[in-house]
């Protein structure tokens, strides 16, 4: 109730002031010296947006870029290289005081509002009117308060979603690839914590996603089949990774392939990203470890459900060597939530092999001669 009532103090009041200081584009800057980015969403959200800032960068090289990222996901934009500053924000009117007091008097040429949540929408406005580009389908109610909407594209790759708010603000590359750069300090630092068989190729198992979206997982049996032939045939050290809600899965896992490293929720996200560029490969379903490895350059091989295709989340650029192996989308597919559990088991294991048998050879990793 509280929050239906301060957003409805929130839009009036600036519906009003929107009358007085309407929110009219003015000639751009050829050369802009301050962007502001907002990304205020979730880790593989701020992944896809590091494509659309590395697309600003491209076309404004000489310009300052700073990142307004949610205070707990900020990780992804301290290390993207694109990004000179990272701003946090938080639910608490005492960011939005900071953020317009931190960009009162160094005013932004340009504002950009790429995955967001609708209330920054407001403090973007504050800070610059004439000069705010977002999506109409992520601003909500407080679409009125743009300068340049950008309309939601036609279907295709998800980091289109970026690109097309990007280009609105003057960006002429196509933004294909994520960007995150781990620190030589964190590589140093996961090299010691494993030195037991980081030397060693090793592939990283990815358990699972989040339980909101859980038929996009792999059945726990599928990943057992296919760790214990993975270990036959090639001398590699397996990796599980994932959060505390694949905790059970990985422990599955564990006991029915006791030779495995279950690393699930005993490493930070920073950590895993340090892991993946030591990582021979990775194997994953849809979830924001393969887009980690995407952007990070590790070959991943993805896993895909029909529902969530690789022309909306797959590798856009596959120079690492990316492979997918998807669902066949059938002829009359039921894509509510609640039919589509369970039909990952018919992903088949012997296109899964064949595709880690591929990035496994580019790798320079062999079979092995017991297997």
């Amino acid at each position: 109730m509280w929050k239906r009532f301060t957003q409805f103090i929130t839009e009036s009041t600036f519906r009003v002031l929107s009358v007085f200081f309407p929110p009219t584009p003015r000639e751009l800057p050829k050369q802009p010296k301050l962007i502001l980015v907002f990304s205020t969403t979730g880790i593989g959200d701020a992944l896809f947006d590091t494509a659309a800032v590395r697309s600003l960068r491209d076309s404004y090289s000489d310009a300052r870029i700073v990142v307004c990222a949610h205070r707990k996901r900020s990780t992804v934009f301290q290390h993207d290289p694109d990004v000179e500053e990272v701003v946090p924000y938080g639910k608490s009117p005492l960011y939005a005081f900071r953020l317009l007091r931190r960009f009162r008097r160094c005013r932004p040429d340009l504002v950009v509002l790429l995955n967001i949540n609708p209330e920054v929408v407001p403090i973007a406005y504050c800070i610059n009117r004439h000069a705010v580009f977002g999506g109409s389908w992520r601003c909500g109610i407080y679409g009125f308060l743009l300068s340049h909407q950008v309309p939601l594209p036609e279907e295709g790759h998800i980091l289109r979603l970026g690109a097309v708010i990007a280009s609105a603000a003057g960006a002429s590359a196509d933004p294909n690839r994520m960007v995150y750069r781990s620190k030589e300090s964190e590589i140093a630092n996961v090299r010691e914590r494993f030195a037991d068989w980081i030397d060693q190729p090793f592939v990283i198992f990815q358990t699972g996603g989040g339980r909101s979206r859980a038929w996009r997982d792999w059945p726990v049996d599928s990943y057992i089949r296919n760790i214990r032939w993975l270990q036959e045939q090639y001398q590699v050290c397996v990796i599980l990774t994932g959060g505390w809600d694949n905790e059970e899965v990985a422990s599955k896992i564990e006991r029915a392939c006791p030779s495995v490293v279950n690393l699930c929720s005993k490493t930070t996200l920073e950590e895993t990203a340090a892991l993946l560029t030591q990582a021979a490969m990775l194997v994953s379903t849809d979830t924001g470890v393969l887009f980690m490895a995407y952007a990070t350059g590790c070959p991943a091989m993805a896993i895909l459900h029909y529902a969530s295709p690789s022309a909306l989340i797959g590798p856009k650029d596959r120079t690492p060597g990316h492979e997918v192996v998807e669902l066949p989308r059938p002829e009359k597919p039921d894509v509510t939530p609640g039919q589509l559990h369970g039909e990952m088991e018919k992903i088949k294991d012997e296109d899964v092999r064949a595709a880690i048998q591929r990035i496994l050879e580019c790798r320079g990793v062999r079979v092995s001669e017991v297997g």
